[in-house]
């Protein structure tokens, strides 16, 4: 049955069905990664408690903004790629690789008093851990949504 309302709908353009599509995976690869963290997380307090005193592991909260805010923009610059690169996957993945390796840094260097080897180490497993689960979403999704074009 046709309402009114569904006569006047103006349909969506195929760029707002991709930003849609696109925007449904970056929020759901940053969710499965803030998942993944939150519990790899939990799981080394619980194995080590000692490294809970490091900053960087002290907060759920924290850790959980942590991967969001780069989860949000590995969408975008996924989308910025897939827009104008010719292998927008692998330069991705090895934009992704260059900025996971840099973001180590930080957890070996941060002056913090109860920084350890080991917690440095928890939290550069975190970066590793985020950085496999957000890249391999944004990938296999923008991988079937152009399957689906």
């Amino acid at each position: 049955m046709t309402t009114p309302s569904m006569l006047h709908r103006q349909p969506r353009s195929a760029a707002q069905v991709d930003l849609k599509a696109r925007a449904q995976i970056g929020l759901a690869a940053a969710a499965v990664s803030i998942v993944a963290v939150l519990l790899g997380q939990a799981l080394a307090i619980a194995l080590w408690p000692d490294i809970a005193l490091f900053k960087p592991l002290d907060s759920y909260a924290r850790s959980a903004a942590f991967v969001l805010i780069p989860a949000i923009a590995a969408t975008g610059i996924f989308a910025w790629l897939a827009g104008r690169r010719e292998k927008p996957v692998r330069d991705f993945v090895i934009l992704g690789a260059v900025v996971l390796l840099a973001s180590f840094i930080p957890d070996y260097a941060l002056p913090d008093p109860n920084r350890t080897l080991l917690a440095s180490t928890a939290a550069a497993f975190l970066h590793l851990v985020a950085g496999i689960v957000t890249t391999g979403m944004l990938v296999s999704g923008y991988q079937r949504l152009a399957q689906q074009r």
